[in-house]
């Protein structure tokens, strides 16, 4: 009888393909769109979350500017200068803020391997810079407390600097490359986790600073922070340190060009937010999406039954129960949307899939949308129920005009044409 029955669904589906298919474009792109919504989303998630894994501990940086307003008889426009002093200092203002200091000293330079050229940035580092996260060691060895101590002449180089000193892809390791006359043995290869265009040539804090810093001026002090959860908290540190500076520098508490804060972990907490309200976002455009389909299937359905009309009077005629007539319009409608949110989602789950392979090797080869973009990927209940959801609809889309077409009699039926 079920097999009958089931007959007799395609039977009536094959008389009109062509609006059925136009019908389950519809329920399949209205699953798919969803899918690759939710996708979308998750990827830009996924990759804000692991541009900011390494400042989960949460990282203060500090630059030295320019003041742009006059304070105590002092005019505007004065170099603001950061050194060594500041950087302990922080540590003894801050102990319960402040986990841990670290000075930075840089230095732009062209530097060249035979013929092959490149600008780059030296960076003089402490190993503990390394440590937090910030850089993935690919080969070699990172810059160690042995290298500080002794002033080595050792360097760690980024993989787009790599790619321009040896670009025929030899290894570069325990080469010497050259800077201005002086010579530095390449120690390891590192790429960084957050997706960034310049990537600067690491070395010894120690070694870059007696040749290219003597007088121990810094470019950059970093603090990673501890005990602060909001971004009242975050801005109130901020606040602090800039009145710190603003005394021992003699420039006012409210200039902002003096000296330049940014705070990552307050960035994190924002765009946390952010990408909240897109969450919602994407959910609100997914399901307008859904319901569109159901309301595609719900039109084809009521045409159906109005042209079977005449059918369905015979039917009654000949002893048919109502709720035979209104399983066999259920039926059909549970089919179109099962067939095509099926196709729907595997297309749309196959597309994420493929996405999230070609993004994964971007990002082992440190492309920065690799970096941005990571496992744009849906999880399978989500799909699973956003189906479930389309069938419902499909079901209640047949329901409605099977109800009204048996609640005809067959006499009225009959005359239908």
């Amino acid at each position: 009888m079920f097999i009958d029955t089931l007959g007799e669904v395609y039977t009536s589906m094959s008389r009109n393909k062509l609006r059925i298919c136009l019908t389950g474009f519809s329920i399949a792109w209205g699953i798919f769109m969803l899918i690759v919504l939710l996708g979308s989303g998750n990827g830009l998630m996924h990759g804000m979350n692991d541009n900011f894994a390494s400042i989960m501990d949460s990282k203060v940086s500090i630059h030295p500017g320019w003041t742009s307003k006059s304070e105590g008889g002092m005019t505007e426009w004065r170099r603001v200068e950061l050194d060594m002093n500041d950087a302990e200092y922080l540590h003894r203002r801050f102990p319960d803020l402040v986990k841990k200091v670290i000075p930075e000293v840089q230095q732009s330079v062209t530097i060249n391997v035979a013929q092959n050229y490149t600008t780059t940035e030296f960076q003089g580092s402490f190993p503990e810079h390394i440590d937090q996260g910030n850089y993935t060691v690919l080969t070699g060895r990172a810059i160690n407390d042995n290298d500080i101590r002794e002033r080595r002449k050792v360097i760690m180089l980024g993989t787009e600097t790599v790619k321009k000193l040896f670009p025929d892809g030899e290894d570069c390791l325990g080469k010497w490359v050259t800077a201005q006359g002086l010579s530095f043995k390449v120690i390891g290869t590192y790429k960084r986790k957050t997706a960034v265009r310049n990537m600067p040539t690491i070395m010894p804090f120690t070694t870059c600073a007696t040749i290219y810093k003597p007088d121990l001026k810094l470019s950059r002090i970093e603090l990673t922070t501890q005990n602060l959860h909001t971004v009242e908290e975050n801005e109130a540190f901020d606040k602090a340190l800039r009145e710190v500076f603003a005394r021992r520098k003699h420039f006012s508490d409210t200039d902002e060009q003096a000296v330049w804060i940014s705070n990552s972990y307050e960035e994190y907490l924002q765009m946390q937010k952010v990408f909240g309200g897109l969450q919602y976002f994407i959910w609100i455009i997914g399901i307008a999406t859904l319901i569109a389909g159901v309301m595609g299937i719900s039109n084809i359905m009521l045409i159906t039954v109005r042209e079977r009309t005449h059918e369905f009077g015979i039917r009654k005629a000949i002893g048919a129960k109502p709720r035979e007539i209104i399983r066999l319009v259920l039926l059909e409608s549970i089919a179109i949307t099962l067939v095509f949110g099926y196709i729907g989602m595997f297309v749309g789950i196959g597309l994420t899939q493929l996405l999230n392979t070609v993004l994964q090797s971007m990002s082992d080869s440190g492309s920065e949308l690799g970096m941005a973009f990571k496992d744009p990927t849906v999880d399978l209940s989500i799909i699973l129920m956003a189906t479930a959801i389309m069938v419902l609809g499909g079901v209640i889309a047949g329901y409605v005009p099977a109800k009204r077409a048996v609640s005809i009699k067959p006499v009225e039926a009959l005359a239908e044409q």
